[in-house]
């Protein structure tokens, strides 16, 4: 599964007399999104940003060649792109062109123009991530130095390509080598070529001729906890390793979205690497952190007792933080490619596909029924009834999340929802707590459930309430606040997300605000979830509602740092529409999150898996046969 990578575009103008500069920038900033407006190079740090068009003007770059002075001063934007400008009459007319050719980089205007290093993404779906042993390093059981990098990855974990290029050998026998099963691909980048070997694989998907696309999976991980991954560069590389021309892929790396976090209650950042140095700031569980070394480098060093990372908090402020305390698994990147799913119902006749049927997308989302609609209380049978499909699902790849709501407890046992209060809703939650941690346990060791979902739609309207049980902010905030804790004393790693807001940019961020307000400072979840119905690209006949951008923009401030969750979107009501129609839309969706959100959207989970499921459109019909093309452009998208 692949995707356009997510746009980090800077433009950077000149100083002086930058107003007019910006004005002649104005055209190209609303044709094309996401373009960050830079006022010089000086004292900027142009590292934050994968690519750069730099305004080559008398006396702005070293040199007056700003090709050269990015790539000695700032080592990891990807992308340069330099416009040769003398006034700002000059930029707006080269602009102009780049607009009416539809051409951000200008690549049609001028081919040539643009100059790239050679990247490569992030290969392993393992979290937290790590380079578990480094270029260069000697091994401790034959002394040789270990010629490419070694990365987490426990067995079974899906191996994605790096770099695009093409298949040219695949082995299956180990070999003199002793890499086991490997793969190597082949690339070519402004003349220059590079082969990349993926070593200490398993169940190999490709063959040899095969062109291969970033994030494509291309095999999993074997049995040793790692893979490695060397890269050549013919005519140009090292000798004395068991490969030819091997060069250092740390720096190669680039993993776009990344972000640490701490695995600790608080962390200090100080002025300078030590702890010698003035403390000037603390970081939480709850803030995502920004990298300022390069993507390699950090990944070296996460979780390494001695070693320190320079770091910007969610709040901008820039030090050190101690490695040992920082892991890294909070990603955009490629873990966007991954960032689709299809909500089931294990319950349902239809609602439980075999994980083969589902390949092409990363999570599944159901809910666990305790009650069974009936008011049961029976634990073991309902772990008995779901663990085999979380657990198939799980060592299939897919992330699971299970959702904890008025199913799991409560449903049946004598509460009549339109008549809660206060009071009626701090009983329930004494019970609905002890369930929680009682499930969390039973799966803490297993590694199956990613995240757990706490409540569903409960900012629902409380007189047009059907399927969901909602309540006020403040009794949401307790039960989740409780929820949170007593799953804590279980599982300090698994997520736990809020349920699904259903309202909105503004009546559902206000509802989703107002919650966290009301609880206490030192529990938070680890992200807010909303429904996207109604919403999507603008202008299609299933977004009445307006754009997804809404939603995204609105929830994802309502906790600094944190993703939003798209936990349920679709076409509801609508089941005998035509397919093509909703796979355009799915589509449309899917790709404006992938290309502008994936750092702030962890997932976006399509309801759902078969019709009948509720009143949504499903990927299958009532006889379990895929609608297509809807069926292949979504798990294809």
């Amino acid at each position: 599964m692949t995707t356009t990578p997510p746009i980090s575009h800077a433009l950077v103008l000149p100083e002086l007399d930058f107003l007019t500069w910006l004005k002649a920038t104005d055209a190209y900033t609303k044709a094309f999104p996401r373009v960050v407006i830079v006022r010089s190079p000086a004292g900027n740090d142009l590292n934050r940003y994968r690519n750069i068009t730099a305004v080559q003007a008398p006396g702005v770059w070293v040199g007056n060649d700003a090709l050269s002075h990015i790539r000695r001063v700032y080592p990891m934007v990807v992308r340069v792109d330099v416009i040769r400008a003398a006034t700002p009459n000059d930029l707006a007319a080269i602009l102009q062109q780049r607009i009416t050719l539809n051409d951000r980089y200008g690549e049609k205007l001028t081919p040539g123009n643009i100059n790239d290093r050679f990247t490569l993404e992030w290969p392993s779906d393992a979290r937290p991530a790590s380079i578990t042993r480094g270029f260069n390093d000697i091994s401790q059981i034959d002394g040789k130095k270990n010629e490419g990098l070694d990365i987490f990855a426990p067995t079974g974990t899906p191996i994605r390509a790096s770099a695009a290029g093409i298949v040219t050998s695949v082995v299956r026998v180990t070999n003199a080598l002793g890499y086991g099963q490997y793969i190597q691909i082949s690339t070519t980048l402004s003349g220059q070529s590079y082969v990349v070997t993926y070593a200490k694989l398993n169940n190999i998907r490709v063959v040899i001729g095969q062109t291969v696309k970033i994030g494509d999976v291309i095999a999993d991980a074997g049995t040793d906890g790692t893979i490695k991954i060397i890269v050549q560069q013919p005519s140009k590389g090292l000798s004395g390793y068991l490969l030819p021309d091997v060069v250092d892929p740390t720096m190669m790396i680039y993993w776009q979205g990344l972000l640490l976090k701490i695995n600790v209650t608080g962390l200090r950042i100080r002025e300078r690497p030590g702890t010698d140095f003035k403390v000037i700031g603390q970081l939480t569980p709850f803030d995502r952190i920004e990298t300022l070394e390069p993507h390699g480098r950090t990944l070296l060093k996460v979780g390494r007792t001695n070693e320190w990372i320079k770091i910007r908090s969610p709040q901008t402020l820039e030090g050190y933080s101690a490695a040992e305390y920082l892991i890294a698994d909070e990603t955009g990147g490629l873990n966007a490619l991954n960032m689709t799913g299809i909500n089931l119902d294990i319950l349902h006749a239809l609602g439980k596909p075999a994980a083969s049927r589902l390949k092409g997308t990363g999570f599944v989302r159901f809910a666990y029924s305790v009650s069974m609609n009936r008011g049961s209380t029976d634990l073991d049978a309902a772990y008995n009834l779901y663990a085999p499909y979380i657990k198939a699902y799980s060592e299939a790849g897919f992330k699971v999340i299970l959702v904890l709501t008025h199913q799991t407890y409560g449903e049946g046992a004598g509460y009549v929802w339109p008549q809660m209060d206060t009071g009626k809703w701090r009983q329930l939650t004494t019970t609905f707590v002890d369930f929680a941690r009682r499930i969390a346990a039973r799966f803490v060791s297993t590694g199956w459930v990613t995240a757990y979902q706490i409540w569903n739609e409960q900012d629902t309207p409380m007189n047009i309430a059907s399927a969901a049980v909602p309540m006020q902010p403040t009794d949401y905030a307790y039960l989740l606040s409780e929820t949170i804790k007593a799953i804590r004393t279980v599982d300090t790693k698994v997520n736990i997300i809020t349920g699904g807001h259903v309202g909105g940019p503004f009546n559902g961020a206000s509802y989703a605000r107002a919650t966290i307000a009301a609880m206490p400072s030192s529990v938070r979840p680890d992200a807010i979830a909303c429904h996207s119905y109604g919403r999507g690209p603008v202008g299609n006949k299933y977004s009445p509602f307006g754009s997804i951008d809404d939603d995204v923009d609105a929830y994802s401030k309502v906790m600094t740092g944190a993703q939003v969750w798209i936990t349920e979107w679709g076409v509801l009501d609508r089941p005998n529409d035509p397919p093509n129609d909703v796979a355009d839309y799915a589509t449309g969706f899917i790709s404006r999150l992938k290309t502008l959100y994936s750092g702030k959207v962890a997932c976006c989970v399509w309801y759902g898996w078969a019709d009948t499921m509720h009143n949504g459109y499903g990927l299958v019909n009532q006889s379990d046969q895929p609608k297509q093309p809807f069926y292949s452009r979504f798990l294809g998208a």
